[in-house]
């Protein structure tokens, strides 16, 4: 995983064109990781991870309309979905 400021990429944003790895965009002062960016070419292989966080931000921030399923069984559907759309 590469490691990318946000001064690097407000400096030149055409640095996110190449980038074919997963990155940590980085605040240099402070070092807090402020986002991961993800190659738009591996979409495919998060898009129910991203379905999942959109509905437990949701959820959150509609407490009482819908019970959250556990933390630990959505890391395990993921990397079982992931498994299986990885050609072999």
């Amino acid at each position: 995983m590469k490691i990318i400021s946000i001064s690097d990429i407000a400096k030149k944003p055409s640095i996110l064109d190449n980038l074919d790895d997963i990155a940590q965009i980085v605040n240099k002062k402070t070092r807090e990781v402020k986002g991961i960016f993800i190659s738009s070419k591996d979409l495919p292989y998060f898009e129910q991870l991203l379905e999942e966080l959109e509905y437990r931000k949701w959820a959150a921030k509609n407490r009482g309309l819908g019970k959250l399923s556990d933390e630990d069984d959505l890391l395990e559907e993921v990397r079982e979905e992931m498994i299986r759309k990885v050609p072999e």
